[in-house]
């Protein structure tokens, strides 16, 4: 089991830094199907500013977390601190990091506008950093043609299979979706967080922290972008989503490019509504499927929104069309 497991490893990492716990002081965050534990460490019920992390070798990009927040951090972007690592062996491993609070961008759904609008540009400045770095310690394989197409297809399995019952196939031998994943993939490429929605932004004193960063791979900006714009977890409505592009447009200081940014919050959501409902169906966890009629109506929304002009276009309305 990975959860006590991942404990006992935590727990033995504080020890060797030199905070004394127990198993019992440690509160489950999260663990997940990733083969990721983590954990809040409370001494005696007192939070003592550290999060462990355990992992294992489950998802390829688990051991990146390190090197990734490290170099981050090295480069000038908002990430937690690594306090202790140590490697467990096979691809496993555990380490100590700064605990950035309970505050998750999420949490503030329901804020004043004024409080949320700040953190989301918060968030924004903190990935123009990130998107501006060039790193120097290994990424994930980055976004190409392929990676464009295994979205669509787990889209076309899960979501369009699975959930609605339509061809896998008959989607998939789509010229449309071919040339959305071949135009995307032939842009120039700047590194991305790769899963750049609420939950993985941490507000401290109304500054945003990047968490869950070990994905990271280069890709494009508007990914990224479109994948905090059109967040089907916050559910924005259109015109809060127009007001995060003009930030956007701010703090990037250029126009954005709606053929790019539409092209991409097609990708990004149509992967977010098969993860949906592969978790969802496959995990027996209900949260998920519950999260597919807010992913359905961004979709149709960015759908809607797809320039004539774009490589996206024929793509968008046969998703109006079927969705």
């Amino acid at each position: 089991m990975t959860t006590p497991e991942g404990a006992a490893r935590i727990a033995a990492l504080c020890q060797a830094h030199g905070v004394q716990v127990c198993v019992d002081d440690l509160q489950l965050i999260v663990a997940g199907a990733s083969g990721r534990v983590v954990m809040r460490v409370c001494p005696q019920g007192q939070d003592c500013g550290i999060i462990g992390v355990y992992w294992t070798s489950a998802r390829a990009d688990n051991a990146s977390f390190v090197d990734a927040a490290q170099g981050l951090a090295r480069m000038g972007v908002r990430v937690p601190r690594i306090l202790r690592y140590r490697d467990e062996g096979n691809g496993c491993g555990t380490c100590l990091v700064e605990d950035m609070g309970k505050t998750d961008l999420l949490g503030l759904k329901e804020a004043l506008s004024d409080i949320r609008f700040s953190a989301y540009c918060s968030a924004i400045e903190a990935v123009r950093v990130l998107h501006s770095i060039t790193p120097d310690w290994p990424l994930q394989p980055p976004f190409d043609a392929d990676m464009y197409r295994w979205e669509q297809g787990y889209f076309a399995e899960h979501f369009l299979g699975r959930h609605l019952g339509l061809s896998p196939q008959d989607f998939m031998s789509m010229p449309a979706a071919s040339v959305v994943a071949e135009e995307l993939a032939a842009l120039p490429r700047v590194p991305v967080h790769r899963d750049f929605q609420s939950q993985n932004i941490m507000l401290r004193n109304g500054t945003a922290y990047l968490i869950d960063f070990q994905g990271m791979r280069y890709g494009l900006a508007e990914y990224d972008l479109a994948s905090l714009v059109f967040d089907p977890y916050m559910s924005l409505n259109m015109q809060q989503c127009d007001e995060l592009l003009a930030a956007c447009e701010r703090i990037y200081g250029k126009p954005t490019d709606f053929c790019i940014f539409y092209a991409c919050a097609l990708q990004r959501l149509m992967q977010a509504l098969g993860a949906y409902a592969n978790i969802g169906y496959n995990q027996h966890k209900d949260w998920y499927l519950n999260m597919i009629p807010n992913g359905v109506r961004a979709l149709k929304a960015v759908a809607s929104r797809t320039p004539e002009e774009s490589f996206a276009y024929p793509l968008a309305q046969w998703l109006l069309n079927h969705v």
